[in-house]
């Protein structure tokens, strides 16, 4: 099909703000299908061996990606990768594929692929999200183990040119990881959203991402200039002399911005009117702590526990967790540091699908109400916080709890690990309001608690019985929703009356949008990933708290989440005219 040099707008969903100027490069996979080659007794041996030695070189790469990631500071993306690495040391991807080559004198990529076809029916069978994104992950090593057993590593992303829209079905963790910022302009596919942990990794690489677009379509185009606008999912084809200068000088000032954002790291967080906002980071992991003292973040408000211990499948003992909490508060000095107690179940839950929390995990058994039926775990998880609570500024945090007596049976514990110490001294103890029936009696549980902090990933999804995780109802996910906005505002407002006062950890807190809305509603701090705190604190040192609290006024008189919306678009406009990423409709 011939196509003439006729400007053309295609559009997708955006994942990764940003804007990539360059040409196409499709990424097509090799699937790798083993033959069934019997191997002579004498040779299985040397065959148990051939095996060792992939999953060994697949190991070298891992290793090397994750110290690439590190020199990038994209620090998200070296966790999904060490769940990789525990991957090649699990029992079932190692002893189990060795005793089976032994028992069957099958070549290694015949018996590998059959144990993956069980894994992929084991998976399949609990039809859970979560799951289904750590089988990706056993895909995509598959691939690289694959590759060696083969000799022939096939096409990757490290073949692209200078300034490639890398093109593919669906992106893995490690193709996002290979990316190199210098080559790669943007990804376009066809699957995948912004949960995903190719996503993830390129957020954290700043490398623009859009999904739900026809590659077909696309193919007619392969020698033509291509713009992708990661913040509105816009793809132009062919673009005009003017388009193409217009977006060349939008690049260049997007990146001069966030130079100036980091700069601004410096300045407190505190609107232009004197009002003190507190702003930390959410941590998934040690080594994104020295980011946070760079980027200016005035502690941790929001250490994700369980992330420690995901990768390797296996609950650490009580002096591992200590080890790790005093590292902590070591490197904080004396910045607070709340810690989230295990939040297990829904999204998070160990590999192996026999040991799932049950069939929807969204629901039901699942974090606190778990642990508070699995005491001896919580227990020792909050022995281990109490002792390194002797050596800096913590906090317990109790994440999804749903009534008034879990809170209390919870607390119950920490009296009880602090009594088996002989310890006096309890750090504040904060819950988490994410569910609504705990958000309808904000009062009762402000009477119990230090602090409250409110999860909004999950209070939207509660809220509007949507399952976040699930990309067919994405459209159906609002933050926005008047329901959510008058919640937290119900929420605030019982605690301020009795001097609690109230965070927010969930993605609107990383949204410069949401942040005067969010001042306005009477919250006190916001806690965000790394990455975002400079552009949240330029939000906060551009509004004043009186323009916030009549925006919040108007927020809750209006009666749908896109006129909502829209008022946060137009107060952004005004307040933050420079900012190129979000000032737009």
């Amino acid at each position: 099909m011939q196509v003439g040099l006729v400007e053309e707008v295609i559009r997708g969903s955006p994942i990764c703000r940003g804007i990539a100027i360059g040409k196409l490069f499709f990424l097509n996979r090799k699937e790798f299908a083993a033959s069934d080659t019997p191997i002579h007794p004498n040779q299985t041996e040397r065959e148990v061996e051939r095996y060792r030695t992939a999953l060994a070189r697949s190991k070298q790469d891992l290793k090397r990606l994750q110290k690439q990631l590190e020199a990038e500071s994209a620090l998200e993306g070296i966790l999904i990768l060490e769940a990789q690495l525990e991957m090649l040391h699990d029992p079932l991807l190692t002893e189990e594929i060795e005793k089976e080559i032994r028992i069957t004198n099958k070549n290694a990529e015949f018996v590998f692929q059959q144990a993956l076809f069980k894994f992929k029916d084991q998976f399949q069978a609990l039809n859970d999200t979560f799951f289904t994104e750590r089988f990706k992950d056993l895909q995509d090593l598959s691939r690289r183990i694959f590759s060696y057993l083969n000799e022939s590593g096939g096409q990757s992303i490290k073949d692209v040119l200078p300034h490639s829209i890398v093109c593919a079905l669906e992106l893995t963790a490690s193709d996002a990881a290979e990316a190199s910022s210098w080559y790669v302009g943007a990804f376009i596919t066809e699957n995948g959203g912004a949960t995903s942990h190719a996503a993830i990794v390129a957020k954290a690489k700043g490398i623009p991402y859009v999904t739900n677009v026809n590659l077909e379509y696309l193919k007619q185009y392969p020698e033509s200039s291509i713009i992708v606008d990661g913040r509105t999912g816009k793809i132009i084809i062919n673009p005009g002399e003017s388009t193409l200068k217009q977006y060349e000088n939008l690049k260049k000032k997007m990146h001069g911005q966030i130079q100036d954002f980091k700069k601004a790291a410096k300045w407190p967080a505190q609107t232009f009117d004197g009002y003190t906002v507190r702003l930390t980071a959410n941590l998934d992991s040690t080594q994104e702590l020295d980011l946070i003292n760079q980027l200016g973040g005035s502690g941790i408000g929001l250490f994700r526990s369980e992330y420690m211990f995901l990768p390797k499948y296996e609950v650490p003992s009580e002096e591992e967790q200590f080890q790790l909490y005093y590292h902590i508060v070591e490197k904080m000095k004396e910045l607070p540091v709340v810690i989230r107690t295990f939040d297990l179940g829904g999204d998070k839950s160990s590999l192996h699908p026999t040991n799932s929390l049950g069939r929807n995990c969204v629901i039901g058994s699942r974090t606190t109400r778990h642990l508070l039926k699995e005491k001896d775990l919580l227990k020792t998880q909050l022995r281990a916080i109490l002792r390194a609570s002797e050596f800096g500024n913590i906090s317990i945090l109790f994440p999804m709890i749903a009534t008034l007596a879990e809170l209390r049976e919870a607390k119950q514990l920490v009296h009880e690990a602090a009594q088996e110490l002989k310890m006096k001294k309890i750090p504040r103890i904060g819950c988490m309001m994410e569910v609504p029936s705990a958000c309808m009696v904000a009062d009762h549980f402000a009477k119990e608690c230090d602090f409250l902090s409110i999860g909004t990933n999950d209070l939207v999804q509660y809220s509007l019985a949507i399952d976040r995780s699930d990309q067919m109802l994405s459209e159906f996910y609002e933050p926005t929703d008047p329901s959510v906005i008058r919640l937290i505002k119900l929420i605030t407002g019982e605690a301020s009356r009795l001097n609690v006062p109230v965070s927010v950890c969930g993605e609107i807190a990383s949204d410069p949008r949401f942040t005067p809305l969010l001042l306005g509603l009477g919250i006190q701090e916001l806690s965000v990933a790394p990455r975002y705190l400079p552009i949240v604190k330029n939000a906060i040192r551009s509004v004043s708290i009186v323009d916030a609290v009549s925006l919040a006024e108007k927020a809750l008189d209006l009666k749908t989440s896109q006129e909502i919306l829209q008022l946060l678009v137009q107060e952004y406009k005004k307040n933050v005219p420079h900012d190129l990423f979000y000032n737009i409709s």
